[in-house]
């Protein structure tokens, strides 16, 4: 992206009011009613019923304090409030609201919340501010569903499509277009309204941690620098399917045993690796025919790889896959390897970065440097804009759990750097 052409057209101070940790609990407990699971964890997953009643309580929410909402066939929310001038390019925030199966109910969520929050006190403060300020819901951040990550952001981005949308399906069978249609929205005119064709200035979105960094760091905000990036592959191993007290040790072709290697060689290239933050993750497989008497024929798994950069990936593929042809050989198994996305690491604009920094030294907030494990949909909205993101703690770094929990007060800290970096950057021409 191109660095800012930076002018500030009128001196604002900070605003005169701080985020209210009330209405921040207040949502988020009530969002957690639309939900597949209570009383264990939070599980909403995208396009589904009870994802579409929270859309419909979120954009509620958006006009109740005062924004203008709109939403497309990705069924990406926008809530809008005006600048002084919106032929300039936008600011964005915002986040997501689907979850993964027994998650829980921060993650994305608090920083939706926080968005609406952010504008709802620029928007009471009565500040003045050039740019339009939006904040976003990205549907589908999460891959649980439907095997794609970043389904609403991946849209607007560009690096998703009408076939795309018919090659992706849930286990039941069902397409990401089918469940489209089934929501309302209108697939068919996907290639046509994706991506974005508005410019964006800028994105900034608040996100727990999902590690645990800042709480030991005694740190209520993070401020990120750059978002690895993840590949994803579908590995199938075939064997030969045997009867487990008829084949002998060395006469076995066993599909789950060759599996497992992998996964450990998966494991040992990302624990040799030159990168602090490269991770390699085995967190999903099948056996056939799974019954306690049988070698396994065939089994599959994914594979999930990631860095904040690219080559670092690279180079523990180029092994991975070298590793598994070895194996491949002495074991007299087949093996297959799909690469279902190989994304790329975005790091963090320095002028945003720089700007929440100075705000959060106003705002007398302590903060720190920190890198993002996992991606988010800002990941994805790099590829068309500036973007940063504000970290707040997650209690024992525990996320996509039911005990995921973050303090209410570290959300409201996160939030006042939050509205008051949105507030300078719509205030840049």
């Amino acid at each position: 992206m191109s660095l800012f052409n930076i002018c500030i057209l009128k001196e604002v101070d900070s605003l005169d009011q701080k985020a209210s940790a009330k209405n921040l609990e207040k949502w988020i407990e009530e969002l957690d009613q639309f939900n597949q699971t209570p009383g264990n964890g939070t599980t909403r997953p995208v396009y589904t019923k009870e994802d579409m009643e929270a859309r419909r309580y979120v954009r509620d929410l958006m006009s109740s304090v005062g924004l203008e909402v709109t939403e497309d066939n990705a069924g990406n929310l926008f809530g809008v409030l005006p600048g002084e001038d919106p032929s300039l390019d936008p600011v964005w925030t915002g986040s997501h609201i689907d979850t993964v199966p027994n998650g829980g109910k921060y993650d994305g969520i608090a920083g939706v919340f926080a968005g609406i929050e952010a504008l709802r006190m620029i928007k009471e403060s009565g500040a003045p501010h050039k740019r339009n300020l939006s904040v976003n819901v990205y549907s589908g951040e999460e891959m649980s569903r439907f095997g794609v990550c970043c389904i609403g952001s991946r849209a607007i981005s560009g690096r998703l499509h009408l076939e795309d949308l018919k090659a992706h399906s849930e286990p039941s069978g069902k397409s990401l277009y089918e469940a489209l249609k089934d929501a309302g929205y209108q697939p068919d005119s996907f290639d046509q309204e994706f991506p974005c064709k508005t410019p964006v200035y800028a994105s900034l979105e608040l996100h727990i941690e999902q590690n645990d960094v800042l709480e030991k760091a005694e740190l209520p905000v993070g401020i990120v620098t750059g978002i690895c990036a993840p590949t994803n592959l579908v590995v199938e191993v075939f064997g030969v399917q045997s009867h487990a007290g008829g084949t002998s040790m060395t006469a076995r072709r066993d599909a789950y045993m060759a599996a497992a290697e992998i996964s450990l060689l998966l494991e040992r290239l990302a624990l040799e690796s030159d990168s602090m933050y490269i991770t390699g993750t085995v967190g999903e497989m099948a056996l056939e025919p799974n019954a306690a008497n049988v070698i396994p024929g065939h089994v599959t798994f994914s594979v999930d790889i990631r860095s904040v950069a690219l080559e670092d990936k690279d180079a523990l593929l180029e092994k991975f896959f070298s590793g598994i042809k070895e194996i491949e050989e002495r074991r007299k198994v087949r093996v297959t390897t799909e690469m279902m996305n190989h994304d790329k690491a975005v790091i963090c604009d320095k002028h945003i970065v720089e700007l929440a920094r100075e705000v959060a030294t106003d705002l007398d907030i302590p903060v720190m440097d920190i890198v993002s494990g996992p991606y988010h949909d800002s990941l994805m909205l790099g590829d068309i804009t500036n973007v940063g993101m504000i970290f707040v703690p997650s209690k024992d770094g525990i996320s996509h759990n039911k005990a995921e929990w973050t303090s209410i007060e570290d959300i409201a800290r996160g939030t006042d750097i939050l509205a008051n970096t949105l507030l300078k950057l719509a205030n840049e021409a």
